[in-house]
């Protein structure tokens, strides 16, 4: 059958399936007609490998939002929206000029290089920022965008760092926490990953480094790692976290959950744990600095505050902690997301939160919106809905770590 065949309902009118994706309009087709209703393509969003971080667990979507943003990559086109949207030119040159505008409170900073030469940016933010003494302070990291279609994640890092220097002495709480805390916000993990998304291919969801040879040496025309599966500090203790027990690197069949060994598959974890760039820097940034106690990441979507663990649904030994936290997060959004780890989602393996758990940092995701990319009306009140419990978090880190209520770090 020629992909060309397959056709969609598209403002109206019946489009073309783009011929790239014709594996892909084969899968979505359950009944073989060869026109792709709204329906077989929102079952192929919810459960598909396309799905919600690479799972059919998700049931906080907007059914119609969903599908008009998977239609783009049907059709082949560009979605639209991401001109509204920071492209990473636009992120890298605010973050630049915030450096320029307040070169006393914040300092831009490349975690390193991407496969096609892209810096991973962060803004490390504190008073009196130049000078090393506030890496004595407690520090935070809050990141975006390690799956590139999630833009939404990358909007909301950017706006607390701005309303964090901005709002530097006119503000008492702004004015306190740069004051007490040393505050990284890295809005971009996957910047190769993210510039794909926006241009080429809008639910593109890993990062754009070709995989040349899978975990048994053999060779790969594939394209891309998942990085928050690709998450491993290189110790015996912690490899579980990144390849559970039973889970072989010679077969995608007996893959762990949400976990792939597939380089083909969106959640393919990679090679090896930590190969890719992004994950070396992040964790060179949160587990390199002795001062770091708590880790925020955004992701998209479905309007939940997650904490470890993601491999396991055993409860931690901090469970009680994560729960006073996360709901103090939630009032500040007028409890209008739910709290629950990141397992009773759907466990994952090589997830960032576990392993900042497992070194007794205090990781939190924030799963945004209800879908990938909303509506660019939504963007701004999600900023500063989001944003007040980014607030919480921060404070919560640097009160508990002097009152000693939080671990040492391991």
């Amino acid at each position: 059958m020629q992909v060309s065949a397959y056709r969609l309902q598209d403002q109206n009118r019946l489009a073309p399936v783009s011929p790239a994706r014709a594996q892909l309009a084969e899968a979505i087709d359950s009944n073989g007609d060869q026109v792709l209703s709204d329906q077989e393509i929102f079952e192929h969003v919810q459960h598909g490998d396309e799905g919600c971080r690479g799972a059919g667990h998700h049931h906080n979507g907007d059914r119609t939002a969903l599908v008009s943003e998977f239609k783009h990559t049907l059709i082949g086109r560009p979605n639209p929206a991401a001109a509204a949207y920071h492209s990473y030119e636009q992120a890298s040159a605010e973050l630049a000029q915030l450096e320029a505008d307040f070169p006393n409170l914040c300092q831009r900073v490349s975690l390193g290089k991407t496969a096609q030469g892209r810096d991973i940016w962060a803004l490390r933010i504190s008073e009196d920022v130049t000078n090393e003494n506030t890496s004595k302070k407690t520090g935070v990291v809050i990141t975006g965008c390690h799956h590139a279609r999630e833009w939404m994640s990358v909007e909301i890092p950017l706006h607390v760092a701005r309303e964090a220097v901005t709002r530097y002495g006119s503000d008492d709480g702004a004015t306190n926490r740069l004051k007490d805390a040393e505050i990284w916000v890295v809005p971009i993990v996957n910047p190769d990953g993210y510039e794909h998304s926006r241009t080429s291919e809008n639910m593109w969801r890993k990062n754009r480094r070709p995989v040349e040879f899978d975990a048994m040496g053999k060779p790969t025309n594939a394209i891309g790692v998942d990085l928050n599966r690709n998450y491993w500090d290189g110790t015996a203790e912690n490899e579980r976290l990144y390849r559970p027990a039973g889970d072989s690197p010679n077969t995608s069949w007996d893959d762990f959950s949400a976990t792939s060994d597939n380089p083909r598959k969106d959640t393919y974890r990679g090679p090896k744990g930590s190969s890719e760039v992004e994950v070396q820097s992040l964790l060179k940034l949160t587990l390199g600095h002795e001062n770091i106690r708590g880790v925020l990441n955004h992701h998209s979507y479905g309007d939940m505050i997650l904490h470890p663990w993601g491999i396991s649904h055993q409860p931690t030994e901090r469970d009680k902690m994560y729960k006073e936290i996360g709901n103090k997060m939630n009032a500040a959004m007028n409890n209008s997301f739910e709290v629950q780890s990141s397992a009773d989602l759907y466990p994952a393996s090589g997830d960032s939160d576990d392993y900042a758990h497992a070194h007794n940092l205090v990781p939190f995701t924030l799963e945004v919106g209800r879908s990938f990319q909303p509506d660019p009306s939504s963007i701004q009140p999600m900023c500063e809905k989001v944003g007040k419990a980014n607030l919480v978090f921060i404070d919560e880190i640097v009160a508990r770590a002097k009152e000693g209520t939080i671990p040492a770090r391991a």
